[in-house]
């Protein structure tokens, strides 16, 4: 499933299951609209420098809550002062953990 949405998203092939790095469960009213909550899991993607863009349509993307891409440095991160939010909401925390700390052995459960 993820190699698959990699592919139809950003045109990336993964040819090996990626290591998961994080799990996030969030529920709540008011979360996500129509549901009771989300669960995100998160995978660590190792490539080179590629510009992203999937065979799915703007129209296809902005259904799936995408509307661009960028490459983010973690100090861009760390210093994000804009009105959109990163999942997690702190990204820099647990990023700058998983960047001085290596790939964990099992996905590290993250909050809100």
């Amino acid at each position: 499933m993820l190699r698959g949405e990699l592919r139809e998203e950003v045109a990336l092939a993964v040819d090996v299951g990626p290591p998961h790095v994080w799990h996030q469960e969030v529920v709540g009213p008011g979360y996500a609209a129509g549901h009771d909550g989300v669960i995100k899991d998160y995978f660590l993607v190792r490539t080179t420098a590629f510009r992203p863009r999937g065979s799915m349509s703007d129209d296809e993307l902005a259904r799936e809550h995408i509307a661009g891409f960028r490459w983010w440095r973690l100090e861009d991160i760390a210093g994000h002062r804009g009105s959109k939010v990163f999942s997690p909401r702190d990204l820099a925390a647990p990023l700058g953990a998983f960047v001085t700390g290596g790939v964990p052995d099992t996905p590290v459960p993250l909050g809100l």
